[in-house]
């Protein structure tokens, strides 16, 4: 089992509708969403959702 300091928290994405779940990724790359074990269309695969640097140059604005 992974130590503690070794999964981080992501963002998912669910590879067949694209839904964006809280997950944690664990030290092989597996990713788990956090409190469920599947999408809600049904699906049971994930991808890691990127961060952007936002270098974009778009409106910050709040």
């Amino acid at each position: 089992m992974a130590h503690k300091d070794d999964v981080t928290r992501v963002l998912a994405a669910c590879t067949e509708c694209g839904s964006i779940y809280a997950a944690r990724q664990w030290p092989t790359g597996e990713i788990r969403i956090i409190g469920q074990d599947g999408c809600s269309c049904g699906a049971t695969e994930f991808d890691l959702v990127e961060e952007s640097d936002d270098d974009s140059g778009g409106d910050s604005s709040e």
